[in-house]
C-alpha cells in the first residue's frame, strides 16, 4: 500500500475535497481557518485513540485515529454544521482510500439535535478518576 496520507490534517483534507465536489454549496468551503480542540471522551473504544475536534464557522469536524504504525492507520472522520444541519461520517485510510460511513446530506431538526448534544458530552472535560494521576 502506498502512503499518501501521513496525518490527520491530510485525512481532513481528502474529506473536504471529496465533500466540495458532492455538494460545494453545501460543504465547507477552502480557505477556512481551522481551531483544534482535543476531545475527552471516546465511547467503546478498545484500543489506543487519539482524537480531535476542528472548528471554523459553523462546521466541526470531529478526527479520531487508532494509535498504529502509520501505513494502517484509519482516521474515522465527521463532518457536521449544527446551524444548515448538514452532515458526513466516514474514514480515510493511509492510501487515500474514502469511506462513506453516511453520505453527506441534510439532518432532520431531532437527528442534529441529537448530534450537538452527542457533541457538547465529548467536548466536556471529565473529573479525573481516583487512583489515577493527581489523587
Amino acid at each position: 500500500m502506498e502512503l499518501k496520507v501521513k496525518n490527520a490534517a491530510q485525512a481532513v483534507d481528502a474529506v473536504l475535497t471529496h465533500l466540495q465536489k458532492q455538494g460545494p454549496q453545501n460543504a465547507p468551503q477552502p480557505g477556512l481557518k481551522w481551531q483544534e480542540k482535543t476531545l475527552y471522551s471516546v465511547e467503546g473504544a478498545d484500543y489506543a485513540v487519539t482524537s480531535k475536534l476542528l472548528s471554523a464557522s459553523d462546521w466541526t469536524v470531529e478526527i479520531y485515529q487508532g494509535v498504529a504504525p502509520l501505513i494502517n492507520t484509519i482516521y474515522q472522520i465527521t463532518v457536521f454544521n449544527p446551524r444548515t444541519r448538514w452532515f458526513w461520517k466516514g474514514s480515510v485510510k493511509a492510501d487515500a482510500f474514502l469511506t462513506e460511513v453516511s453520505p453527506f446530506r441534510l439532518l432532520s431538526e431531532a437527528e442534529s439535535r441529537q448530534r450537538e448534544e452527542e457533541l457538547a458530552k465529548k467536548n466536556q472535560v471529565p473529573p479525573p478518576r481516583q487512583g489515577t494521576y493527581g489523587h
